[in-house]
């Protein structure tokens, strides 16, 4: 069997990105809030998860030609969608650009890792996600937040689970809160978490091919060279959904303090207990 055989088994577990912006499970918010106005926490709406739905280009570059090892580079857009996912969310366009990559292995798709990549969420009035306006009308609202992806892996269900920390001062103040009403912009080590399934799709649009494939993934392969787009096991559009989550991981220094004022508190409660005695 050839290696893209393996390829067009393996890509069937490859997700892209619907993001989850959380702390590290330990410290996960149930509730965050968001106001896409960035008219600061009057205007924000409490919620536990935001809906996102997109689509995205996924590229599969081998090793070589005897080795099953490959890296991947994937790109795309999403939008932050309202509950029952059949408009978008909010009084501005929520939208999202990604670039993630990473190593997998053709014979073990447990092996696939990510290890670098980026996430920009932007606000936009005008609702325009889906046209040629920028890249796909997704980059074109004002940019909310930037986050580094620096680790990622995939499930034996398929779920891809990425985690990105927030670019120090990306953050703009009055859009993005923690569920007690902090401003994120205003906290520290903001983490990313993104949880998604994906599936290839076929045919694609004309306007994912001209935004996402050629112009957002710089694709020279069919579509982007005069002839009609064709996928391949290496290279392939997908379609995804998911949702959103926020929060800040308390620093090292903060969780020492709170877990010594959680040891000092029971040992004064001990003590009391004793003196009752």
């Amino acid at each position: 069997m050839t290696f893209k055989h393996y390829a067009k088994s393996i890509r069937l577990g490859l997700s892209a990105l619907a993001i989850a912006v959380s702390a590290q499970s330990a410290f996960a918010a149930s509730a965050w809030q968001i106001n896409p106005l960035g008219s600061g926490l009057a205007g924000a709406s409490s919620v536990s998860a935001i809906n996102v739905g997109g689509v995205g280009f996924v590229q599969l570059l081998p090793n070589g030609i005897d080795s099953p090892l490959f890296t991947f580079i994937e790109t795309g857009v999403y939008r932050a969608l309202n509950a029952d996912g059949s408009g978008p969310f909010g009084a501005n366009d929520l939208t999202v650009t990604y670039s993630v990559s990473g190593t997998g292995n053709f014979l073990d798709a447990s092996a696939l890792h990510l290890n670098t990549g980026s996430i920009n969420l932007y606000a936009d009035p005008n609702f325009d996600f889906g046209t040629s306006t920028a890249t796909y009308g997704a980059d074109n609202g004002t940019k909310v937040a930037s986050f580094d992806i620096f680790s990622g892996y995939v499930a034996d269900t398929g779920l891809v689970t990425v985690n990105a920390n927030g670019v120090a001062g990306s953050i703009l103040s009055g859009y993005l809160f923690n569920a007690e009403g902090a401003d994120l912009a205003t906290l520290s080590n903001v983490q990313l978490q993104l949880s998604i399934f994906n599936r290839p799709i076929w045919p694609v649009d004309s306007m994912q091919v001209s935004e996402i494939i050629c112009g957002m993934a710089g694709y020279t392969g069919s579509g982007c060279n005069g002839t009609p787009f064709i996928p391949t096991s290496l290279a392939f559009a997908v379609q995804d959904g998911g949702s959103v989550t926020i929060s800040a991981v308390p620093e090292p220094e903060t969780l020492t303090l709170l877990l010594a004022g959680l040891g000092l508190i029971g040992v004064v409660g001990r003590r009391r207990q004793k003196d009752a005695c």
